[in-house]
């Protein structure tokens, strides 16, 4: 009994690494593509491109920000854990902002 309890612990802690690589992949991939995306932004206006990169990050912050709440409070609503909730939300609103930005610089 205690090596299956011993094999679970190992199993959740095993996937507990795994959920944090994925979100440290995904914040890898945002920090990427805002990054790429105040590259080509004009420096006609004199912004500096730290002023460009400030002003793009505190823009993906905040749609990420706004998309978490909204999705957190409907997962939580529908009766999913905390846990659950934080694991999909991030997942989907990182997805959703990275294919926004994509579809942007191809445009």
């Amino acid at each position: 009994k205690k090596k299956k309890h011993k094999q679970q612990a190992l199993f959740l802690l095993y996937f507990l690494k795994m959920e944090a690589s994925k979100k440290l992949v995904a914040m890898f991939l945002v920090c990427i593509v805002m990054i790429s995306s105040s590259v080509h932004v004009s420096m006609a206006d004199g912004e500096s491109n730290a002023e460009k990169f400030k002003k793009a990050f505190n823009a993906v912050a905040t749609e990420y920000t706004v998309c978490y709440n909204i999705c957190q409070k409907i997962c939580s609503d529908a009766g999913f854990g905390y846990t659950h909730c934080e694991m999909k939300c991030d997942e989907d609103c990182t997805a959703k902002l990275l294919k926004e930005r994509l579809q942007n610089m191809k445009n």
